[in-house]
């Protein structure tokens, strides 16, 4: 109206309309018509008329085109701002805009905005009659990821079998669950390792469960293994990684679920260089001397391992004579080469195998840069005379 009021004579209900304004006073006056759904082109005729005959004609002024602009909301309600952040109303929304011919055919954008949603921005072209506009508001919550892998894999002696899914969103992780089914004879041959999608390798399980069969697990946060992944970000490929680290029993890597959930407005924590290498062992094998002036090696090769716990033979020929056979688990640091952790098991007698334990734990392996290394080792005890040899159970 002539002061900036704004008056609605009318409803958008049913058809064949013909409201009627009445004005006094001298001024500028806008009068047009909105739609507040499809289609948004509605044929209509505009017609003026003056009241007695000292009345001045109304005339049209100017050479802006004015175009009627209704924007809606799901849920409605938002705030209807132009890029210059002024309100001009709330959705369901109708305005004039004023535009001038340099400016006809030019997008116009808006913002929505809503309490505990996101905002959202509408755009249109501005052209003849009238623009409808529509936003979608988000509610504003946590941002949850499920995927799954189920392409079953093998799982063969001294073999792995890895599942790997890929999560596309990036936010920072709150609540984690990882998942596992898994079908095989004896559980407690299985090392269960997890690597993240920036080449982190943690262990969740190793040599557990003794002869048990079959495993069905979920990990989370309040796991030790998995705490670090707090405040990381969900992007990239989550690999499972399933090692059969003795022979005899067989099985199958059913199924990898992961599910990550990321509050809002979160930020995910980026790796640091150092991270690029993992800081748990997936693949164990033995280390060599690194000479003098040379690096530190990553992981040693076969023949390191043999020559340590073969150079032990004579230590464990004095655990005894009563026979059979002791395969040792044993744990490597690799900042220091010493054995950290030594299991046995086999058919010696129980005196016998602590002995040979014992003897294990004495071993001294060169320096190398993961920092842990599993070693599988089975010695042969005859019943009497010298030792048949010793059999080395290679890791994957």
């Amino acid at each position: 109206m002539a002061r900036g009021d704004e008056v609605r004579c009318d409803s958008d209900e049913g058809s064949g309309h013909a409201p009627s304004l009445a004005y006094e006073g001298a001024g500028e006056y806008a009068i047009y018509v909105a739609a507040l759904r499809e289609p948004a082109a509605l044929a209509y005729e505009l017609e003026l008329f003056t009241d007695g005959a000292d009345a001045a004609p109304a005339v049209a002024q100017g050479d802006t085109r004015d175009v009627s602009v209704t924007i809606t909301s799901d849920p409605p309600g938002a705030q209807v701002a132009d890029p210059g952040g002024q309100v001009v109303g709330t959705t369901p929304a109708m305005f004039v805009l004023s535009v001038p011919p340099s400016e006809a055919g030019q997008e116009r954008t808006w913002t929505l905005s809503l309490p505990e949603h996101e905002e959202v921005r509408v755009t249109g072209t501005v052209t003849e009659g009238a623009l409808v506009l529509h936003g979608q508001l988000t509610p504003i919550g946590p941002t949850v990821v499920d995927v799954s892998a189920e392409e079953a894999q093998p799982i063969r002696d001294y073999q792995s079998a890895a599942l790997a899914v890929e999560v596309a969103e990036a936010c920072a992780i709150t609540e984690a669950e990882l998942g596992v089914d898994i079908r095989h004879t004896f559980v407690g041959d299985l090392r269960i390792v997890l690597r993240t999608p920036w080449s982190e390798d943690l262990v969740l399980q190793r040599h557990q469960g003794g002869g048990r069969r079959n495993l069905r697990r979920t990990w989370d946060l309040d796991d030790r293994q998995l705490s670090s992944l707090r405040g990381r970000s969900t992007r990239g490929r989550w690999t499972m990684i399933v090692h059969d680290d003795a022979g005899a029993d067989q099985g199958s890597f059913e199924r990898f679920d992961v599910h990550l959930v990321c509050a809002p407005g979160g930020v995910a924590v980026a790796p640091t260089p150092s991270e690029a290498t993992p800081t748990q062992v997936v693949s164990p094998s033995p280390s060599p001397s690194p000479s003098p002036s040379g690096p530190i090696p990553d992981l040693p090769p076969r023949t390191e391992i043999v020559r340590v716990m073969s150079g032990l033979r004579p230590q464990v020929e004095q655990c005894g004579r009563q026979g059979g056979n002791v395969r040792v688990l044993a744990t490597v640091d690799g900042s220091s080469g010493r054995v950290t952790r030594v299991n046995g098991s086999g058919t010696a007698p129980a005196p016998e195998r602590a002995c040979v334990l014992r003897a294990v734990r004495r071993a001294r392996f060169s320096r190398f840069r993961r920092s842990e290394l599993d070693v599988d080792y089975t010695y042969d005890l005859p019943r009497r005379g010298p030792a048949q040899g010793d059999v080395l159970n290679p890791w994957n």
